[in-house]
């Protein structure tokens, strides 16, 4: 598995759902919680004589949806314990150190698209890990 697969599980296991989005109902509201994993570049560091980019240090990018400001922090914050505690790493490597937060955005709403059918707010917030792995 991914550091990618390997978060979700983690994140899934934690109870929280994890896809592309959830359709709205047809009042129009947003009436999940969920999560987007999306992987970000991957920074290959300083490895061995032998083999001098094979740690790799991949940035994963989580955005934690909700239908309320309050709903999309306490997801993040669900996220953050998961994403920086500890979690198997992916295969092939081992962790090098432990994860780091990189950088995230305030939590806010998406805006509506067609102001002539105005629904509810989406809430989110996207929040940045870096992973540090090295071969096992």
């Amino acid at each position: 598995m991914s550091a990618t697969d390997q978060l979700i599980a983690a994140l899934e296991a934690a109870g929280l759902a994890v896809g592309d989005g959830q359709p709205r109902t047809a009042a129009g509201p947003l009436t999940g919680r969920y999560v987007v994993v999306r992987p970000r570049q991957v920074m290959r560091g300083e490895g061995s004589i032998g083999e001098p980019s094979a740690d790799r240090q991949p940035e994963l990018q989580v955005t934690s949806v909700g239908p309320s400001r309050r709903a999309a922090d306490q997801i993040a914050e669900t996220v953050d314990r998961v994403a920086l505690g500890p979690i198997p790493a992916p295969d092939g490597y081992a962790w090098q150190q432990a994860a780091v937060y990189v950088t995230g955005t305030a939590t806010t709403t998406e805006p509506t698209t067609d102001p002539t059918a105005p629904e509810a707010p989406t809430w989110f917030r996207v929040d940045v890990y870096r992973y540090y792995l090295t071969p096992a």
